[in-house]
């Protein structure tokens, strides 16, 4: 008898096109973790995506689209388990259960929660009114999200670690109450590089409106690359390391996201060559701008072919979201039954 394979869970919200700080940030690592003998839970935290909508939105759309990209990218619905969130309504189950034992004073101390509250503080009207049930109860449904599962790895940059951290405590707190109901889960670090945005901002985002998308065509790659800010003369060196993590911190902003991106689109040598040529000065912007727009087009050609490949229509990537769902669904029951019956409600009559 073989052991069970560990599973492995992460969340992908659908907000969207799909950029280069998705790709390096998350996408990249996913793409190793299927090729693991481990069971690789990925899934579309739509319902999570609601704290932030301000008016209708076609959130099922840019799910569709989102993960084509994804797929377009190397991820394989055959090798991976990419459910909506929504197709399991159970979770929404557990979150309210788990949240009838979590303390509203943890949830007031989430970075999320903390930072918008602040900047609605500071200006009242800047995003409207963010302070949602939601929002506050965002780490509730995120513990449930992993906990329904049965996870046993999941990975996390520096920004979500608090939230793995509160899913444990929730589980722990529920364990000590009602029997050990729940599987604590561990966190895997990930390599997430995080990519400055194209405006020479600390990151790449949607609504910062400074990204470099997968999907973005020759012209358009172009465009964004020729608008990237530089300076007349590039500033001295004070490192004689090559390691882009090291020089690209000691150089001007909107210089530093080109030779991120030519240190990860390009050969070494072509990254060196350059390196070479802004420790000497002189003026090599332009034909820096150009190579590392190339490289761009080139990274992002086969994903626009598979994205566009009619195999990956609308129709293909629904039914494996069904056919999904369904292996997934089973787990997801028998955890929220096994809650119910811990504290007290008993197994649900409505269920086949």
């Amino acid at each position: 008898m073989t052991d069970k394979k560990e599973v492995i869970l992460s969340g992908i919200r659908p907000t969207g096109r799909l950029h280069y700080g998705n790709y390096f940030g998350a996408i990249r690592h996913f793409l190793r973790l299927q090729e693991t003998d481990a069971c690789c839970y990925y899934f579309i935290a739509d319902y999570h995506a609601l704290t932030t909508i301000t008016e209708r939105q076609e959130i099922y759309r840019a799910t569709l689209d989102m993960l084509r990209t994804y797929v377009a990218c190397g991820l394989d619905p055959y090798k991976s388990v990419i459910y909506r969130q929504s197709d399991l309504p159970c979770t929404a189950e557990l979150s309210l259960l788990l949240g009838m034992l979590t303390n509203i004073g943890h949830l007031e101390r989430g970075t999320t929660y903390k930072d918008k509250f602040t900047r609605l503080q500071e200006d009242p009207k800047s995003e409207g009114n963010p302070l949602s049930y939601g929002l506050l109860g965002y780490p509730v449904l995120m513990a449930a999200d992993i906990l329904i599962v049965r996870a046993d790895l999941v990975p996390v940059g520096d920004d979500q670690r608090q939230h793995l951290e509160m899913a444990c405590d929730i589980a722990a707190k529920f364990n000590h109450r009602f029997g050990e109901v729940l599987h604590i889960p561990r966190p895997l670090g990930r390599d997430a590089l995080r990519l400055p945005g194209l405006d020479g901002s600390e990151k790449m985002g949607k609504s910062e409106n400074n990204t470099l998308d997968l999907l973005d065509p020759p012209k358009t790659v172009l465009d964004k690359i020729k608008a990237v800010p530089t300076t007349t003369e590039p500033a001295p060196l004070d490192t004689d390391s090559n390691d882009p993590d090291i020089v690209i911190g000691k150089m001007p902003s909107g210089v530093g996201v080109l030779y991120r991106l030519l240190s990860l689109l390009a050969p070494e040598e072509v990254y060196l060559d350059y390196l070479d040529q802004y420790r000497k000065g002189g003026k090599f912007y332009g034909s820096l701008k150009k190579a590392v727009a190339e490289y761009a087009s080139q990274f992002n050609a086969p994903i626009i072919e598979s994205y566009n490949d009619p195999a990956h229509n609308d129709d293909f990537i629904k039914e494996f979201l069904r056919e999904n769902a369904k292996r997934v669904t089973p787990v997801a029951l028998e955890t929220v039954e096994r809650c119910r019956e811990a504290m007290g409600i008993g197994h649900s009559l409505y269920r086949a």
